[in-house]
């Protein structure tokens, strides 16, 4: 995609990003993370991206694909309603989203494995939280919020929808 659009478009698909609140760029939702706006975006983008979408995938290919597909939906879908008037692309909000869901199911899932991958998560990617902060105006850090809150949002239904083990097993105790 990056190919297409700026060598061959000479960059011109970057401007149909997520524009908030326009009907007209709604389906953007679904392209804006395959769109960079330069190399150097692309490459900031894609090692988080291969790690933390390989570490959700090493979980499961299913959990991977609903993880990827719900949070692009969810995370363009808050860009949309709650972000600046900006054309907003790539694909750190996904990143964060991953991030999101990755270190907050140490908190609903609170088993030992799940505390141990958000540790080392933390470690590795926690200093891309400052990529909520807002500044530059050149940054969605809306993107980056809107992907954090999405990924924590899906650790929790996952959570509910697919409760440990122990928890499904468990035999309600009389009053």
């Amino acid at each position: 995609m990056f190919v297409v659009n700026n060598l061959a478009g000479e960059g011109r698909l970057s401007t149909h990003g997520i524009v908030p609140r326009h009907l007209a760029s709604l389906p953007a939702i679904l392209w804006a993370p395959f769109l960079h706006g330069s190399f150097q975006h692309l490459a900031a983008n894609t090692v988080p991206l291969l790690v933390l979408g390989g570490i959700i995938c090493a979980r499961s290919k299913s959990e991977f694909a609903v993880i990827t597909i719900v949070g692009i939906l969810l995370t363009g879908g808050l860009i949309w309603g709650l972000a600046r008037t900006a054309s907003h692309i790539g694909a750190s909000g996904l990143i964060f989203c991953y991030f999101g869901y990755i270190t907050a199911l140490a908190f609903f899932r609170r088993s030992v494995g799940a505390v141990l991958l958000s540790a080392v998560c933390l470690l590795g990617y926690g200093g891309m939280l400052r990529g909520i902060l807002p500044t530059s105006a050149a940054v969605s850090w809306e993107g980056h919020l809107a992907g954090l809150l999405a990924g924590i949002a899906l650790a929790w239904m996952s959570s509910k929808l697919n409760p440990p083990a122990t928890e499904r097993n468990a035999t309600p105790t009389a009053p």
